[in-house]
């Protein structure tokens, strides 16, 4: 009497196991839109705290109630800002360079460490496609 419930139950996860690893593979791809999401929502705030600097700038700037913040706030970060930009020395210009590719070898390597291994991955024996466009699954229970 238990060996056909047996039967039964061994067919049951036989049935399940492809399902559970489509889930894994759907659970790492919603991990990886998630984590992208996350760094997308820093850099909108990030972004968003920006552009309200440079509106209150704006309102000191525009406002003529407070010339005298603007001359305290406004005018030597526009100094220092100016000076920055028209100032070329080769010294800050070398170490931006050097600073941005350091961070694009450092994003090449991640990339590489998360997909390389992806990549070279080996199907699955349930994911092997046979002659006819069917997986082997498909062709043994036909």
């Amino acid at each position: 009497m238990g060996i056909p419930y047996s039967r039964e139950i061994n067919a049951a996860f036989e049935q399940v196991t492809p399902l559970v690893a489509s889930a894994y593979k759907v659970l790492e791809t919603t991990k990886n839109i998630a984590i992208l999401l996350a760094f997308i929502q820093v850099f909108v705030a990030v972004l968003l705290f920006l552009i309200l600097v440079a509106l209150i700038g704006l309102i000191y700037t525009m406002n003529p109630d407070l010339e005298m913040e603007r001359r305290a706030l406004v005018t030597p970060v526009m100094q220092w800002l100016a000076s920055w930009v028209l100032n070329t020395s080769s010294k800050r210009r070398s170490f931006i360079i050097v600073i941005f590719l350091f961070l694009t070898i450092v994003i090449a390597v991640i990339c590489g460490a998360i997909y390389y291994p992806r990549i070279t991955q080996e199907p699955d024996e349930d994911d092997e496609v046979v002659e006819g466009g069917g997986s082997k699954d498909n062709s043994a229970k036909k």
